[in-house]
């Protein structure tokens, strides 16, 4: 009907993917902003709290917690730029998929690699922070979280100290290595999934045109016959005449026979 005819542009538009990638490639950039500005706001809190540290603690103690502070911040303000450009580019790599009948399991398969790389970088951060804090601090990290701290199953058995913090260092990068690696095998899975819809419907167009299309007919090419070369007339060898008389042969043009002398003709 004519009045859903202005519908069209949009209906072919979420068809063939387009507006599917447009939006979740926004909606990834809007994310990424989001945690630049939750970035900058968090580093601006901590070192605020941090400055404002109980004064009647030792020196010391107050020195490690400062520092510890302060690296906190920078380690904040560090994840949040690093997870913002990996959204970006996502968005990007989203944005710049092509036409297919399967938009939605390429954009899952680019989004498991996205989680997988928020996940790297969130942990070995988490890692790499956590070990310097206990180093200038002396303390678990896990001890400041209260009843959170003390639900984790591996924090009742860390420690403090130089080897608590490469205890604690090991512990969060194999867990950012193994959340990269399983999130990339449901990406690769997932592409192997559009290989093989792809190529089974290949197989089906061939298999359809080889049931429409006839195949060619090869005709032989005819040999051409030649004729059979005309006959030779071979020249008649002159007859002989005879004498009806005595029948002694005739010479040729000869009126009268030479043996009896009888008129030939």
């Amino acid at each position: 009907m004519q009045i859903f005819k202005f519908l069209e542009p949009f209906f072919h538009a979420l068809s063939d993917g387009k507006l599917i990638r447009l939006t979740v490639a926004w909606v990834l950039r809007t994310l990424g902003m989001i945690i630049a500005l939750a970035g900058v706001l968090g580093f601006i809190a901590i070192l605020g709290f941090t400055l404002k540290s109980n004064p009647d603690a030792s020196e010391t103690h107050s020195a490690g917690v400062l520092i510890g502070g302060v690296l906190l911040a920078l380690f904040v303000l560090a994840w949040a730029y690093l997870s913002a450009g990996i959204l970006v580019f996502r968005a990007n790599s989203v944005e710049e998929l092509g036409d297919s009948h399967f938009t939605v399991l390429s954009i899952l398969s680019l989004l498991f690699r996205l989680n997988g790389e928020l996940m790297f970088v969130m942990y070995s951060l988490l890692g790499v922070g956590g070990c310097l804090f206990v180093w200038f601090t002396d303390t678990s990290p896990f001890s400041q979280l209260g009843l959170l701290g003390e639900r984790l199953p591996f924090a009742e058995s860390s420690s403090s100290g130089f080897l608590g913090g490469i205890e604690l260092a090991i512990l969060f990068l194999l867990i950012a290595f193994a959340g990269i690696v399983f999130s990339y095998a449901l990406a690769e899975l997932s592409v192997v999934l559009v290989e093989i819809a792809l190529n089974t419907r290949g197989l089906r167009s061939v298999s359809s045109a080889a049931v429409v299309t006839p195949a060619p007919v090869f005709q032989p090419t005819p040999i051409p016959v030649q004729p059979p070369p005309a006959p030779v007339e071979q020249p008649q060898a002159s007859a002989k005449h005879y004498c009806k008389q005595c029948g002694q042969p005739l010479g040729a043009g000869a009126a009268f026979c030479d043996e009896c002398g009888t008129q030939v003709r």
